[in-house]
């Protein structure tokens, strides 16, 4: 792994803002503040019934976008893409967890699948990852998109579908070059389990447009 530089980026994405401890407040807003409010409103309308559970579901629902949205604005999870000159870094903290040589050759892996059972993804949607690999190291981007936005994402012909926890045929694979590049990309969606980072969609692809306008040596045109 590089050695990260100690520098003030050039430029850096916050990654991963609905990160765990914002999902459990959330979670935490929601049971307490339905308790609480019912508890409330029962003490002045003891026969209100369905309407003091629908009231009480109402305020916990208000609660917890209120807590999401302080949540996410005052702890944040101190995790960055940074671009440090020639370095592209994920670091958490003071802690540098993948780091790419753009002066160098990197490898660009693109794919997407489809989010199931995901509580916070609406039926439909696509998962949409990116990969920067470099002698094994990778540094592991994705978010969440619609259909219709995936259409528009940069660089979305050149996203591979990826058919998760299923295995493919061998008439699927038409070729050993084919068949090498969907084993990248399974190494790489293994990573993004590991240590990916999570963007919105503004930032993905804010972020992909930078790489593109950046590093023409080996990020392939948008068209």
């Amino acid at each position: 792994m590089l050695n990260a530089p100690d520098a003030v980026p050039n430029i850096e994405f916050e990654v991963d803002r609905e990160h765990s401890g914002v999902r459990m407040v959330g979670c935490l807003s929601f049971i307490v503040g339905a308790f609480a409010s019912y508890l409330i409103i029962s003490s002045f309308l003891p026969h209100g019934g369905l309407i003091t559970i629908g009231a009480a579901m109402i305020i916990a629902v208000a609660l917890t976008y209120g807590a999401d949205y302080m949540t996410k604005r005052y702890w944040p999870s101190n995790r960055y893409i940074q671009f440090v000159g020639d370095i592209i870094q994920l670091v958490s903290g003071s802690k540098t967890q993948g780091a790419i040589d753009a002066e160098q050759n990197v490898n660009l892996l693109m794919w997407h699948f489809e989010a199931k059972r995901h509580p916070r993804v609406p039926k439909g949607w696509y998962v949409v990852a990116n990969a920067l690999e470099q002698d094994g190291e990778y540094i592991v981007t994705y978010s969440i998109v619609s259909p219709a936005d995936f259409e528009a994402l940069p660089l979305s012909r050149l996203s591979v579908k990826y058919e998760r926890k299923k295995k493919r045929k061998n008439e699927d694979v038409p070729n050993l070059r084919e068949a090498g590049a969907y084993r990248r990309i399974a190494q790489a969606e293994f990573h993004r389990g590991e240590l990916g980072a999570e963007m919105s969609q503004e930032d993905y692809y804010a972020y992909l447009d930078y790489l593109a306008d950046t590093y023409t040596a080996w990020m392939p045109k948008d068209k």
